[in-house]
């Protein structure tokens, strides 16, 4: 029994950090654009495909 429960907790654990990566913040770098406007730094989810996840809400 006590290797059962540790083995459920233990997936969910990872359950947990799974989700925790898929939605991490990403710093893109300010850049200058092909018309010299320079956009400044910013965060962003990483793209997944999943549109409520993400800050655009697509």
């Amino acid at each position: 029994m006590k290797k059962v429960i540790m083995m459920i907790g233990l997936i969910s654990v990872i359950g947990l950090n799974l989700n925790t990566a898929a939605n991490a913040l990403v710093l893109v770098d300010g850049y200058f654009k092909s018309n010299g406007t320079y956009v400044e730094s910013h965060y962003r989810t990483n793209p997944d495909g999943i549109c409520w996840n993400n800050f655009s809400g697509c």
